[in-house]
């Protein structure tokens, strides 16, 4: 739920841009000035279409080879595989800006996976597909309030990613189609969408929206603090469709209305983001009524050797009532980054209370080690267990236990250079006494390593 602390860059590295998750963000104008061209791969960043440079082409890719393995995957109710499997991501893109008014963006995926038993799951593989193909349109002054209008296949990512996320942790990202307008108001950054989330495919340029579903939303953002100690403020509104809603009290078309608030806050050594989140709507002839609320601080002891970063998350949201009338009360997570409790995907934020303290040291500058431990409860009882997607893994009907168990891991990583970073990560679960109500019921271990490159 936080990242890795890496070193801050050199101050004549201040004004280059930095190779970002969400590539369609970067912007690598400053290199018009080829004083500023540093880098072996600058020449691509700024290719020139027009003698007065205000036309420009920008090429960039990344290259993300993965291991992993898992013994007792889902706690033993998934395949076994003792030698791990062996993931790939290639992605490319081509980012023309004509002038301050109109952008063009493309950007490709490729996904594969070998070796994995059982075969690939639904995000490891997409061999080849548009993952961004996007215009940009702007109206109003360079300066003050100015409108973009974005039409096509793109990315979107708010908050935390924790209920819309374009899935950087899985092997294949999610793209969404459909326009998005974005307006930039004083100190304000609001957008407002009407979309259709795209459905990974296995095969070559066979992706498309995923069907029965629809998914609209209008996502406010202050550009810097606006309200004092209580930080940067967002307003959200989401509204989600689903025709097949399933869930351990039952399967039946969904409807589902999200409005919540999120404030970040930052002096010094010390952060903390709060978050609350309310849900309504219909599932089949019932109502939805949840929930969902977190508090995360840290505090990083800068002047101390190795700079420790402590963090403590608690997140609770809330889950069924009673399986047996018609209403629903378990939160949803819409469309959230495919991890979010730790590196296994079997961890997710529905019918949930999550304890999560934290350790991260700066080892050396580019070189961090991270330490955390998970607790997982079941809110309610008569609900199920979840994973982070929303897909239901058992049920909660034949066991009262509340604990589910806890997850201890460790992330070391290292920042090779500006386009390279290698992470190992490895993890435990052991499993509590809902899990061993409802057999298989096995601790787990995690093993991975990846190398992500960039240009």
């Amino acid at each position: 739920m936080a990242p890795a602390v890496f070193a801050q860059p050199a101050a004549s590295d201040a004004e280059r841009p930095v190779y970002r998750q969400q590539r369609s963000d970067e912007d690598w104008s400053v290199l018009r000035d080829q004083a500023r061209r540093r880098d072996w791969w600058d020449p691509v960043k700024f290719v020139p279409l027009r003698p007065d440079r205000t036309w420009y082409l920008t090429l960039g890719g990344e290259f993300r080879p993965f291991y992993e393995r898992y013994d007792h995957y889902n706690w033993g109710a998934g395949p076994e595989d003792k030698t791990g499997f062996y993931l790939e991501r290639l992605m490319f893109h081509a980012d023309v800006r004509m002038g301050a008014r109109a952008r063009a963006f493309v950007e490709l995926k490729r996904g594969v996976a070998f070796g994995r038993v059982g075969g690939p799951r639904p995000a490891d593989e997409d061999r080849l597909d548009l993952n961004q193909a996007f215009v940009d349109i702007r109206v109003g002054p360079r300066r003050g309030a100015r409108l973009t209008l974005r039409l096509g296949r793109h990315e979107m990512d708010y908050g935390d990613g924790s209920l819309v996320s374009y899935r950087e942790g899985p092997n294949v990202r999610r793209g969404y189609d459909g326009p998005k307008v974005m307006v930039a108001l004083g100190t304000w950054q609001l957008d407002a969408f009407v979309v259709r989330p795209v459905e990974t495919e296995p095969g070559v340029f066979d992706d498309g929206a995923e069907p029965g579903q629809r998914f609209w939303g209008v996502y406010a953002t202050a550009q810097r603090p606006t309200l004092g100690l209580f930080g940067r403020p967002e307003i959200y509104y989401l509204g989600a469709a689903r025709e097949h809603a399933r869930y351990d009290q039952g399967v039946a078309p969904e409807t589902r209305h999200t409005l919540g608030a999120r404030s970040t806050y930052r002096k010094g050594s010390f952060d903390y983001w709060l978050e609350g989140t309310v849900q309504a709507g219909s599932f089949g002839a019932g109502a939805i009524r949840a929930w969902k609320h977190v508090q995360v601080y840290g505090y990083r002891f800068a002047h101390v050797r190795l700079q420790p970063r402590l963090g403590l998350n608690v997140a609770i949201s809330s889950g069924d009532a009673d399986p047996r009338d018609r209403d629903l009360q378990t939160f949803h997570p819409l469309f959230p980054r495919g991890l979010y409790y730790g590196y296994i995907d079997s961890s997710g934020s529905l019918n949930a209370i999550v304890v999560h303290p934290s350790t991260t040291l700066q080892l050396a500058a580019p070189l961090s080690l991270r330490g955390e431990v998970f607790g997982f409860w079941r809110q309610r009882t008569t609900d199920g267990l979840y994973a982070q997607p929303g897909s239901l893994l058992r049920t909660g009907q034949q066991s009262g236990a509340r604990f589910v168990g806890t997850l201890a891991q460790t992330e070391v990583t290292w920042r090779v250079d500006p386009h390279a970073t290698a992470t190992v990560q490895a993890g435990y679960y052991w499993v509590g006494p809902y899990l061993r109500d409802m057999p298989p019921a096995r601790n787990l271990t995690y093993v991975s390593a990846k190398v992500s490159y960039k240009f």
